[in-house]
């Protein structure tokens, strides 16, 4: 026998627009809350390196938002999945998947509402990989760079002390020169040498940031260190020719072919054929699949006996999306070095886990389903 259409049968119907409607409050809401995760986290980060003088104030805020989008092709998959669990796990605890059961529904009409939100958000999260994400990663790497430059700058304004090495010391220069060189150089650090402060002066000096690791250093010509304890004797007078003195220990920069293709437009990466492109050109190719993957499995695994809660499944949805993305970036590594082939090169990971769903399904929601009330196993 068939299953019962919406003119049939209007209950599924009003069934479907309220599943879809409390998915997508819920979905909002995970949503919501896996962003501001992200902001709090990205903003702190951003707030330290201000702080250590790496980059201005004033392009934080701007940073962290270029920096949301390329995020947002992991939230948006994310926090539907874990939506479309919290939903019908309340149904399961609440009896409603009982009800709606007896009432003719089945497997495949109750795939309907959360597919058709699915495609939407595939539809986003297609936009953003292809086009939105490789613009604000471009646009961010040139913002942070010419902010580097900015900040360096303001540490070498002459006639001003300024704190330096995360203000272990102080860094003083009478006059500036438009190449940046500065003269009448003073620098004092302290825990340099054991916990006896150094001083330094130099006719000439200059700031260098190291382009890898970002660390900075304060290069000296012809001039004199001193160090020693305040107060006693024993001091030693070093003259030097040139002296390199770091002043701020970086972070390594992100190197390798992974992050500068990220900052390639499509188009561009398209007419590449090397192995690290093909590998970019799969990972944005797989997100909007990933938001279809996750809702397949999501259905099946959710189910959940009625005292178990609504949040009894959300244990395992977390280990699957987990393995999933895992396994997306260690095939990512492999087709990238040339491991494996471009076919399958990452599209084994959806497939896998695309099958697992379906068996899933089968398992959970096969002859159970016409037991728990549904007329058929078909739509």
């Amino acid at each position: 026998m068939g299953s019962l259409t919406d003119r049939q049968h209007p209950v599924l119907g009003v069934f479907g627009r309220y599943l879809a409607r409390e998915t997508l409050q819920s979905w909002a809401a995970v949503a919501g809350v896996l962003t501001l995760v992200i902001l709090v986290n990205r903003f702190a980060l951003y707030l330290g390196e201000a702080a250590a003088g790496r980059i201005p104030s004033g392009v934080t805020l701007v940073l962290l938002g270029l920096n949301l989008i390329g995020l947002m092709q992991i939230v948006i998959p994310v926090s539907l999945f874990l939506a479309t669990m919290l939903v019908l796990g309340r149904l399961y605890r609440d009896h409603e998947m009982a009800v709606a059961a007896a009432c003719g529904l089945s497997p495949g009409r109750l795939y309907r509402p959360f597919l058709a939100l699915a495609a939407v958000a595939a539809l986003g999260v297609g936009g953003i990989s292809l086009y939105a994400a490789p613009w604000a990663a471009a646009l961010g790497h040139r913002i942070e760079v010419r902010a580097q430059r900015e900040a360096r700058v303001s540490l070498l304004v002459p006639g001003r002390f300024k704190p330096i090495g995360n203000g272990r010391g102080v860094f003083y220069a009478e006059q500036g020169q438009a190449d940046g060189t500065l003269s009448g150089v003073f620098a004092e650090l302290d825990e340099m040498h054991k916990g006896r402060p150094t001083v330094l002066t130099g006719r000439t000096g200059e700031l260098k940031i190291d382009p890898v690791n970002g660390e900075r250093h304060l290069l000296l010509e012809r001039g004199y260190r001193y160090s020693g304890k305040p107060g006693r004797s024993g001091w030693t007078v070093t003259r030097f020719r040139r002296a390199d003195i770091l002043i701020s220990a970086g972070t390594p920069a992100k190197t390798g072919a992974r992050v500068a293709l990220n900052r390639l437009p499509s188009a561009a990466l398209w007419r590449r054929d090397d192995a690290p492109a093909r590998a970019e050109q799969e990972w944005r190719l797989i997100q909007p699949l990933t938001v279809l993957v996750l809702i397949l499995i999501a259905v099946p695994l959710a189910q959940a006996r009625p005292r178990q809660g609504r949040y009894a499944r959300l244990v395992p949805a977390i280990l699957v999306y987990v393995l999933y993305f895992n396994l997306l970036g260690v095939g990512q590594t492999w087709v990238a070095h040339g491991r494996i082939p471009p076919l399958p090169g990452l599209w084994w990971v959806p497939l896998l886990f695309a099958a697992g769903g379906l068996m899933l399904l089968w398992v959970r929601q096969g002859t159970r389903w016409i037991r728990r009330g549904g007329r058929t196993n078909a739509d």
